[in-house]
């Protein structure tokens, strides 16, 4: 019942892309991805509900079309297609990801400029700090004199 769902291997491949091509592709992609961080850390990405709804699906008809690709020529010479199409699938997934991420989930290079100390805290550090290594204690009570109420 599960083999009938898939599509038969097919001899030959639909369009040949040519080795120095990939030479090209997989660098652009690398470029493609640190032009769209740039651009999201200086909030330079429109950020639209319409362009989820474009590349979201796109996303996964992408991946979609490289998985199907793989099953359906899985010979050797049939590599370069299939790459080609993993390609196509990865710009796009890098494209929804980065364009699509909420915005200041960059990681610790978006940090906020942090806050002044509060007045009381050197005090506080410096007595929890005391308190934890055993060191100087508060002064205790005098004790009051025998036969004294």
């Amino acid at each position: 019942m599960m083999s009938a769902m898939l599509v038969p291997a097919q001899p030959g491949t639909p369009i040949e892309v040519p080795l120095f091509v990939h030479a090209i592709l997989w660098p652009a992609l690398i470029v493609w991805a640190l032009f769209l961080r740039r651009r999201r850390r200086s909030r330079d990405l429109p950020l639209s509900p319409r362009l989820g709804m474009v590349l979201v699906p796109l996303c996964f008809l992408a991946d979609a079309g490289a998985l199907a690709a793989a099953r359906t020529w899985p010979t050797a010479a049939s590599n370069s297609f299939v790459f080609a199409l993993l390609w196509a699938a990865l710009a796009v997934s890098l494209t929804a990801y980065l364009a699509l991420g909420a915005p200041g989930d960059d990681g610790p290079d978006d940090v906020e400029e942090e806050t002044p100390e509060p007045p009381w805290w050197p005090d506080f550090e410096r007595q929890f700090r005391d308190y934890t290594r055993g060191g100087p204690k508060a002064p205790q009570r005098p004790k009051t004199p025998a036969g004294v109420s």
